[in-house]
């Protein structure tokens, strides 16, 4: 198999600097400025960004590239083992038509009033057909159907924030005040989680070393949040390849790690709703997940991953409880997220997820939307009541 980032490597790599292209905005934080290109590949980043004080002085591999190189490495020790998923004499960029590649689609069923189903918008003027999406829950709503069916009389859209219930405004509120906190410790029976693994793989943990979770939501991030944001696209890169936005070609990963909207004027999906969950070591972010909470009803985990030379260790696991006791304290009823086929068994097995039919689905979504990936399963896990 091959990904997009092994095509543009394999066009790139005989090529110097000088004669190709690369990218003019930083491939982490999505900005310009001071920014250097991988030697593979058309990758861009700021020194920063990926942890380095000053941009380097000799040849420099990003972190796709430097797993990609490690892989042809052990293609060309052993001329007939199979090597990262790649059988020896067969040119995997010959084959890339046969790649199933990650791409996020268009969805016509996508959009329509939360309240009457229909997609009949009108926001040339403000009338009744003129729509208007929660800030929280992002349900989208006819004015006049919210006048008639909520008594909510809008005379114009709103200046800033808008929320379409208590419900949604009390879980802004929440998640606000938890994002102002920073970092928090973990309990010491999470702690003792991470640390039993450890034992099981014969490492011992360093007891003076800090272990924290966080959570950052890119609209409203400090420095020091989008520094760990920046931190937590290379980790999500090293599971998942690029997931391309059919209509735009653009990588989402980052645009969802930083919940950016689309550019003014310009088409694409608007991620400001998505939260990021991270676990830190010390300083270093070794595992994350993207969250988005869709008002009381559902919360979603579009995509999770942990540090490749740190799996097993049980740092996503406490990252996810972590999570969990989050969503019982917002009172959220419903857990969903998207599953690849090899991933189903271990989100069923051990997170207590299940298969759930798409009719059931969509009654807990009352209007809203789950994020949509192809060939992926969306797999339900109910949040208990908090505790009286």
């Amino acid at each position: 198999v091959v990904s997009l980032h092994e095509l543009s490597m394999s066009i790139s790599k005989d090529m110097q600097l000088s004669e190709r292209e690369t990218d003019d905005l930083c491939r982490e934080c999505g900005l310009g400025g001071d920014i250097f290109p991988c030697r593979m590949c058309p990758r861009s980043f700021h020194p920063a960004c990926v942890g380095l004080p000053v941009v380097p002085s000799e040849e420099w591999f990003c972190d796709n590239c430097t797993i990609l190189v490690q892989k042809e490495k052990a293609l060309a020790a052993n001329k007939n083992a199979k090597a990262a998923g790649r059988q020896a004499g067969v040119d995997s960029i010959e084959q890339i038509l046969k790649r199933a590649i990650r791409i996020v689609p268009i969805c016509d069923d996508l959009g329509g009033c939360a309240l009457c189903k229909k997609k009949d918008f009108n926001n040339a003027v403000f009338d009744e057909r003129t729509v208007i999406l929660c800030d929280q829950c992002e349900k989208e709503y006819h004015v006049g159907c919210l006048r008639s069916e909520w008594q909510v009389d809008l005379k114009e859209l709103p200046e800033g924030e808008w929320f379409c219930c208590d419900s949604c405004s009390e879980i802004r509120s929440s998640l606000d005040k938890m994002i102002s906190g920073g970092a928090h410790p973990l309990s010491e029976s999470d702690v003792d989680i991470i640390r039993k693994k450890h034992e099981s793989k014969g490492l011992v943990m360093d007891a003076n070393t800090e272990i924290r979770w966080q959570l950052v939501a890119g609209r409203s991030a400090t420095e020091d949040g989008n520094s760990l944001l920046s931190s937590a696209v290379p980790v999500i890169h090293q599971s998942f390849d690029p997931i391309i936005e059919a209509h735009t070609g653009r990588d989402l990963i980052p645009e969802m790690v930083h919940g950016r909207r689309p550019k003014e004027g310009m088409p694409g999906q608007d991620y400001s709703g998505m939260y990021c969950a991270v676990l830190t070591v010390g300083s270093t972010v070794v595992s994350a997940a993207l969250l988005r909470v869709m008002g009381g009803d559902v919360a979603e985990l579009p995509l999770v991953a942990t540090s490749m030379d740190l799996q097993g260790l049980g740092y996503f696991q406490v990252l996810f409880s972590c999570i969990e006791r989050l969503l019982v304290s917002l009172k959220v009823k419903h857990f969903m997220l998207p599953a690849a086929h090899e991933a189903e068994a271990i989100w069923m097995k051990k997170f207590g997820f299940s298969k759930i039919p798409q009719d059931q689905m969509e009654a807990y979504l009352n209007g809203g939307h789950l994020t949509v990936f192809h060939g992926t399963l969306n797999l339900y896990k109910a949040i208990p009541l908090p505790e009286s």
